[in-house]
């Protein structure tokens, strides 16, 4: 299929485009099962015992990106301590309602749990402003060096179908001042829009954000830990299922027979009319169950690399103190800490550029948000705080307050 890369101004980024797909589809095999499909077809051989035994490998990679996308937001909330918290709120639940980010927005944290990078978008049309979670395999930000903070260009790639039902690529080429759109590689016009038109915005609406920053453009997924010891099962299933094949003919060793005592009857058999003679097919000996127990191995490892598997410990323990909690999941909390910067950080950007474009667009009710001072809330609870935990931390709170000025008069005196 025609590609935008096959234009002269924009070959010298499908290796980096191309590299960033590999990477970010083979993270994705992990949550979506392919990875599966494919270690179960190296292991045939095992017959049932092999789904038994790999499915469950994989399937906490699904559940660990819900628990992330349902915990690192904790409703995106503003200091209360901060003197315009309530105008920002109010700002804020108007971009969210135009957005619909009741239903779209979990989709910010779970590609980045997935992909180990993520995106947001901001896009004004019909005298509206919304933001929307964009997936990181139809994006590429292009800086102009490496010390660059405000990316030069943006590459915006997707497939669709036409009228016609075929196939077609649609690229978008965004920079401060223009975006330009294209079809299969070459210029075209989408409905009423010119093939190059101004970028109202006046700087590149997208931005993008890593889940576990570890110093790599693509980040870690929340399962890059795991990956490793699942990829041991793939080599294994790979050598495993090429022995086999390797031996779909083996070696047949007679002894105690002639050439002319021997009688080839089918594939599958040899008739020996010594009676003395023996036959023995040469093929290498495989241990079953050296290799489920290998496989009960890995999956205690997975499930050590998930601090989010660790809510299974607490399902048998019923009702307990938040504090409790927290220790008891704190490397999930210690994971939430680390992560939910990076995504605070882009969302807080993405709002920014909202407020300017309400403001450019006049609409009062998101323009506050155009603001250099806007901050989410570092401190907000990674876990729900039970109502009788935050009674007995407020009575707390007021009991040193009222020590602290007891301490302070007797000071006076």
């Amino acid at each position: 299929m025609p590609s935008i890369f096959d234009h002269q101004d924009f070959k010298k980024y499908r290796n980096a485009w191309d590299a960033r797909q590999k990477e970010l589809t083979y993270r994705g095999g992990y949550y979506d099962g392919s990875i599966y499909q494919r270690t179960r077809d190296g292991l045939w051989f095992l017959g049932p015992k092999a789904n038994g035994s790999v499915k469950p490998l994989f399937l906490p990679f699904a559940r660990a990106v819900d628990i992330d996308a349902g915990s690192i937001p904790s409703g995106w909330e503003f200091p209360k301590t901060e003197a315009k918290a309530d105008v920002w709120s109010k700002a804020r639940d108007a971009l969210f309602d135009a957005s619909k980010w009741d239903t779209n927005g979990v989709l910010f944290v779970h590609y980045g749990a997935k992909y180990g990078v993520s995106g947001l978008r901001v896009s004004d049309y019909n005298n509206k402003v919304i933001v929307s979670p964009a997936d990181p395999t139809r994006f590429m930000l292009i800086y102009g060096d490496m010390y660059s903070s405000e990316p030069t260009m943006a590459l915006w790639i997707e497939y669709r179908v036409d009228e016609n039902n075929k196939r077609y690529e649609y690229a978008e080429v965004i920079t401060p001042a223009t975006i330009s759109t294209y079809k299969d590689g070459e210029s075209y016009a989408y409905g009423t829009a010119e093939v190059v038109y101004a970028n109202p915005q006046k700087r590149i609406p997208i931005v993008e954000c890593v889940h576990i920053n570890d110093g790599t453009e693509l980040g870690e997924c929340t399962y890059q830990k795991a990956i490793v010891l699942l990829d041991e099962v793939n080599d294994m299933a790979t050598r495993l299922s090429e022995t086999i094949k390797k031996n779909e003919e083996p070696q047949t060793v007679i002894t105690g027979a002639d050439a002319t005592d021997l009688q080839r009857g089918s594939d599958w058999a040899w008739f020996l009319m010594n009676p003395e003679a023996s036959a023995q097919f040469l093929v290498p000996q495989i241990d079953i169950e050296g290799v489920l127990s290998f496989i009960k191995e890995i999956k205690v490892g997975v499930h050590d690399a998930l601090p989010e598997l660790s809510f299974d410990e607490l399902r048998k323990a019923g009702q307990i103190a938040t504090q409790t909690i927290e220790l008891q999941l704190i490397e999930f909390v210690i994971k939430v800490q680390l992560t939910r910067p990076n995504y605070d950080r882009a969302l807080t950007e993405a709002m920014k550029i909202a407020g300017a474009a309400a403001k450019r667009l006049n609409l009062p009710a998101i323009a506050p948000l155009d603001d250099p001072e806007l901050i989410l809330d570092k401190k907000r609870p990674v876990l729900p705080v039970m109502p009788k935990d935050a009674i007995d931390l407020e009575m707390a709170q007021i009991e040193l307050q009222n020590m602290r000025a007891g301490n302070v008069a007797k000071a006076g005196a």
